[in-house]
């Protein structure tokens, strides 16, 4: 037996039976009501102003409070106030742009109301005073930064605001923009980050509405920085300048945060704080700065590229016009024809695309050009660059200012700076050719045959700019009387180059020795570009091998090209038309007048037809005398060579007609077979002259020109004909790639007619048969989609994606809106007060019963003078408890407390309430297979799945990860049906069935919502695209999280011991202990900070005690009355017994008699 040991007693039987009647109690043990700690506690804590625990917020610890930006016209801020109800301020159009979610948006403004605001179109303006009741929640129809939306009142003459706006663009320095840009580098530990636009707000003592009702302002900030490419809000809250009185607001209350308007937001920590907490942001703790008043966004979903800002950023750095000559270069006007210029080289950019090959040119002096070629070889357009072999660096900033971005007018500024290089004044190089025992074409296309020996200048040239000089040396071709080229030596200087000497070596089996100022050169084969060759790049010069053909371009201007075949070297000179009227030598003089091209060193000249002797006579003239360009020769020299001539070998060639069949006529052909006895020379010789007139021909021979408009404007709906004209009467047009709202006839007739904006890149090409030559035009495409055309700002347009399209800016008239002018304006526009109707075409009804107002903005009426005079007790509420003066109970201060707390000082805990976000959970993730026939874009398809879903029973949907279109064959019946794969992302939270719908009925609603669509349009994207019906099969989970693995995102801010618990219908919330029977035998349990507590209580005869009254102890007095009395009791009972048998003992004494008395009597 447990308790205090029991002194024995004779009547140890009475003992045992008094025990065994009561229950098994610990006597000596009972636990009064809680005392000390425990009754403190418990008790209502004082009503009078003294210290107690709180909540962060109103924590007794210091913490740095954030300051407000210098502001007001000292600061150099601009004003901007109007007396009245709402109102808005002007436009703000960053020149790079501002990042938002996941676009780049062009203008905002700010409101009286404590928005910033980013309009889809400048007629889009409105002040929106009501706040959203729901909060932000990624579906929201306005995009806007919130720093405090409510309604505000400056009409009553109260209260102004004042911004700045700071371009930094360039690395300027400012104050204010240091200032952001240090805490915006401390928050995020970036220490990168460089603002280059920048937007202060302050609005100063703004009043709530209405204004002569309220008491109390406000005075906060907002900063808006971006570098481009990374956006952030600072909202800073004046320490004590957040005034306003919740008890006063009767709509909907203050919303902080910011909406992306494309699905990316973030809510205030404040949003899940009690309404009182809510108004006072000035105290508010950011953990990541450690500073009260202060709140920061991060407004960017993801970090992307700027290129208005890299294009903008190198506009600054280049003069406002080019200063070398971009004037003066051009590009050959197809593939076939710079291919034979050997000024230009193929090269492999990447820029232009797959289907798209390119040639570039360099000059020290003038810069270089790039051309872009089609697949037909058509030229599609030429850019300039300034630095040799560095095309990716120069042409980034064509991409930055013409590609990637959609503002055509930042590519019109790139090419002021860069003028587009055409081919209109393209002149092709003039050739001239050595071949065979040498046969030569000069470079006005006269040939002769010279078989001189030794060392001769073939070309030499000179213009203000630069000099070129060719020289070659021939050798006796075995021992026949006739001669070969066995090397080559041309040298070229600029105004801004040295010489540069290059010499070509014949070398055994038809191989080519190449020396660069005297220094062999060696081959990058494994850097080769396009056209497969090996390539060595040097200062003022491009060499390239291919097989046995060696190239040389001199700075983009002269060019030479040999070739080793039957031991002999074949060479061609190109040289630019600035050589003209400036050439002498053995390639003749170069004016287009045959009859001069014979011009010996002293001025005299021989005709065309003279004899092979006088022509051989004039071509010794130029042999060199002396040491030339390749040094002095290692052989000796006959002095009396004397070669044979053709008119010689045709009266000895009976012997050879068979050998000269092959040749066709063709003299040089004839010659080389007959002096060499080698068939195999002539043939040679023949074939690279037949290559040299087709390479002339093709240098020659310009593609079919296209006339016509180069811009074409059209408004939606309605066809443009444009006519489109050739100067080949052969030409046929077709379109480049197929647009389907475009229609182009063989004669150059086009339609179009627009029906979409979907992004395509019109090119027009004109192909001659005859010439089996292609040109292309791209002409600006611009389409207008105003809902009227008068609207229509064809010279304000923006670029639809990577394409020529361009989409005209709209001017919208006072009675339409939004981006195309297709919405009208409405008085429901602008939401009305919460529970307030609105009749289309008229507006707002009246305010709810006992408020006053227009219906958009309603308040209570009365006197805000009535308790004037009366404030609250310091810390009189505890836990975040707002405390007002109550008009309704005489001027006495109110709690209002959270929704955990149960008295009315908000100290008790014990009701449940909703958990807040811990840390963002993982998305709900499925996966769509539909199909349509409608031959909608990506855009349509994404815009009809979002709208579907979003329109969900549970508005949990968030967006579209991917929307890809599925390749499959053609269906038998042929209709265009289009499969397309969607994965769609939802987002789980803690509050209502959202967690149960995700789980458990997401996929059946999905397949039910695709059975009933009900479609609508959209300004943006098509949004009505009908889908076929869809089973369970076409849909199913990609990413799925159970309950117990979501517990762990969600979390009870407050009091200790809440526990989390999950149901299908309410989700998770936080339930009390209190709540579910934590105290047992009646006690009372009270949620305390430390967490809950039982205060136990008497019944009957009993006390309950420990952590949860789970005890029960018998009270004292209890226990021995019933002791005693059952003693008591059991005494009477003994006393009674002992009478009865005493009495009967007695009694049988008395009466008895004994049997055999009587039998003994007589």
């Amino acid at each position: 037996m447990k308790g205090t040991l029991w002194r024995r007693v004779p009547w140890v039987s009475l003992s045992c039976l008094s025990l065994c009647l009561l229950p098994h109690v610990v006597p000596g043990m009972t636990t009064p009501s809680v005392k000390t700690d425990s009754a403190r506690a418990s008790s209502p804590p004082p009503t009078t102003s003294q210290t107690a625990a709180t909540s962060t917020t109103l924590s007794t610890a210091t913490h740095s409070r954030a300051s407000l930006l210098p502001h007001g016209a000292g600061a150099g801020d601009l004003e901007l106030v109007r007396r009245a109800v709402d109102f808005t301020s002007p436009l703000f159009r960053p020149a790079a742009g501002f990042p938002l979610g996941s676009s780049l948006r062009d203008a905002l403004y700010f409101t009286d109301n404590g928005q910033i605001i980013f309009p889809e179109s400048d007629y889009q303006i409105f002040s929106y005073p009501n706040p959203l009741p729901t909060g932000f929640t990624g579906w929201d129809p306005v995009a806007l930064v919130a720093p405090f939306w409510d309604d505000a009142d400056f009409s009553t003459g109260q209260g102004t605001i004042f911004y700045q706006e700071y371009e930094t663009l360039y690395g300027e320095h400012s104050l204010p923009v240091l200032q952001a840009e240090s805490l915006i580098r401390k928050i995020t530990n970036n220490g990168g980050f460089k603002a280059r636009w920048t937007l202060k707000v302050t609005w100063v003592n703004a009043h709530a509405y209405p204004a002569q009702w309220t008491l109390g302002s406000n005075t906060y900030q907002a900063i808006l920085s971006t570098d481009g490419s990374r956006s952030y809000a600072l909202f800073l809250y004046q320490s004590g300048g957040m005034q306003w009185d919740v008890a006063q607001r009767s709509g909907n209350l203050v919303l902080m945060g910011f909406s992306s308007g494309d699905g990316y937001f973030e809510n205030s920590p404040l949003m899940s704080q009690p309404v009182w907490e809510k108004y006072r942001p000035d105290r508010f703790l950011n953990s990541s700065s450690g500073l009260r008043g202060l709140q920061f966004y991060r407004l960017h979903r993801e970090e992307r590229p700027n290129y208005r800002l890299k294009c903008l950023q190198w506009l600054k750095s280049q003069p406002r016009w080019p200063s070398w000559g971009w004037n003066q270069a051009s590009c050959p006007c197809s593939w076939q024809q710079g291919r034979w210029d050997l000024r230009f080289q193929p090269v492999s950019i990447g820029l232009w695309g797959l289907s798209s090959r390119q040639l570039c040119s360099f000059t020290s002096w003038r810069g270089g050009v790039c051309c872009s070629y089609g697949p037909w070889g058509e030229f599609r357009e030429g850019w300039h660059v300034q630095r040799p072999w560095q095309f990716a660096q120069e042409l980034e900033p064509q991409s930055w200012c013409c590609l990637w971005n959609d503002k055509p007018y930042l590519c019109a500024l790139y090419q002021q700076r860069r003028p587009r290089v055409g081919c209109a004044t393209y002149r092709p190089t003039r050739p001239a050719w050595m071949f065979g025992d040498p046969h030569i074409t000069t470079l006005d296309g006269v040939n002769y045959t010279f078989n001189g020996l030794g060392d001769f200048l073939l070309v030499r040239a000179q213009d203000r700019n630069s000099s070129f000089l060719l020289q070659g040396r021939t050798a006796q071709t075995g021992s026949a009387q006739a001669t070969n080229f066995i090397a080559f030596a041309a040298q070229y200087r600029s105004s801004s180059l040295g010489p540069v000497t290059v010499q070509w070596l014949l070398e055994p089996h038809d191989g080519i020795h190449v020396l660069l100022d005297n220094q062999t050169v060696t081959f990058e084969t494994g850097h080769e570009d396009g056209g497969g060759q090996g390539t060595f790049n040097a200062t003022g010069v491009l060499l390239s091998r291919n097989g046995s053909v060696v190239s040389a371009s001199f700075d983009g201007w002269a060019a030479v090209s040999v070739i080793a075949l039957s031991n002999i070297l074949h060479a061609s000179a190109s040289l630019p038309p600035e050589y003209q009227n400036r050439t002498e030598g053995l390639l003749g003089v170069w004016n287009n007048n045959p009859e001069d091209d014979f011009r010996m060193p002293n001025g005299s000249t021989i005709p065309p037809g003279s004899s092979e002797e006088m022509l051989f006579h004039y071509g010794m003239t130029w042999q060199i005398n002396g040491t030339g360009l390749l040094g002095k020769r290692n052989d000796q020299l006959p002095s009396n060579f004397t070669p044979v001539f053709y008119s010689q070998l045709q009266k000895n060639s009976s012997w050879a007609e068979d050998l000269i069949s092959n040749c066709h006529g063709d003299s040089s052909c004839i010659y080389d077979t007959l002096a060499l006895r080698n068939a195999s020379i002539g043939f040679h010789t023949r074939a690279i002259s037949k290559t040299y007139k087709q390479v002339n021909a093709t240098l020659n021979q310009y593609p079919p020109s296209i006339n016509g408009g180069r811009v074409v404007e059209a408004y939606k709906g309605q066809t443009t004909l444009i006519q489109y004209t050739s100067n080949a009467e052969d030409a046929t047009f077709t379109l480049g790639d197929n647009c389907t709202d475009f229609k182009l006839f063989e004669n150059g007739t086009l339609l179009w007619t627009p029906k979409s904006l979907e992004p395509f890149t019109l090119e027009i090409l004109a192909r001659s048969a005859k010439i089996g030559l292609a040109s292309a035009l791209q002409p600006r495409t611009v389409v207008c989609h105003c809902s009227a055309e008068s609207q229509c700002l064809y010279n304000h347009t923006s670029r639809a994606g990577n394409s020529s399209l361009e989409v005209a800016g709209c001017k919208c008239d006072g009675r339409t809106f939004g981006r195309y002018c297709e919405r009208s304006k409405d008085a429901c526009e602008e939401p009305c007060f919460p529970s307030v109707r609105c009749i289309p075409g008229k507006g707002c009804e009246a305010c709810p019963p006992h408020l006053t107002g227009d219906g958009r903005h309603c308040a209570a009426p009365g006197s805000s003078f009535l308790c004037r005079n009366q404030s609250c007790p310091v810390n009189y509420c505890y836990n975040q408890g707002h405390c007002y003066i109550s008009q309704t109970l005489g001027c006495q201060p109110t709690c209002t407390c959270p929704p955990a707390f149960t008295d009315s000082l908000c100290f008790l805990a014990g009701n449940n309430f909703s958990p807040t976000v811990h840390l963002e959970p993982p998305l709900r993730v499925i996966q769509l297979l539909l199909s349509e026939e409608e031959n909608a874009s990506m855009a349509e398809v994404n815009a009809s799945v979002a709208y579907i879903l979003g329109t969900l029973d549970m508005r949990a949907f968030l967006r579209n990860s991917q929307v890809n279109r599925i390749n499959s064959p053609a269906p038998a019946s042929g209709s265009p049906i289009q499969h397309w794969m969607v994965i769609s992302e939802f987002q789980y939270r803690p509050w209502g069935p959202v967690i149960n719908f995700l789980n458990n009925q997401l996929l059946a609603a999905v397949v039910e919502a695709f059975l009933h669509q009900v479609p609508r349009r959209s300004e943006e994207s098509r949004n009505h695209v009908v889908f076929q019906p869809i089973s369970r099969e076409d849909v199913w989970d990609v990413t799925a999280l159970n309950v117990s693995t979501l517990k762990a995102y969600f979390k009870c801010s407050g009091y200790k011991g809440y526990d989390l618990v999950y149901s299908p219908q309410s989700g998770f919330t936080c339930v009390s202990p209190c709540s579910r029977g934590y105290c047992d035998h009646g006690g009372q349990c009270q949620h305390l900070p430390s967490g809950p507590r039982c205060s136990c209580v008497s019944f009957s005869i009993y006390t309950a005690w420990g952590e949860r009254c789970e005890h029960l102890s018998m009270k004292l007095d209890a226990f021995f009355g019933i002791f005693f009395g059952s003693l008591g009791g059991l005494l009477l009972l003994g006393v009674g017994m002992f009478v009865v048998l005493r009495f009967w003992d007695c009694s049988r004494t008395r009466f008895s008699y004994f049997l055999h008395s009587a039998e003994a009597s007589p």
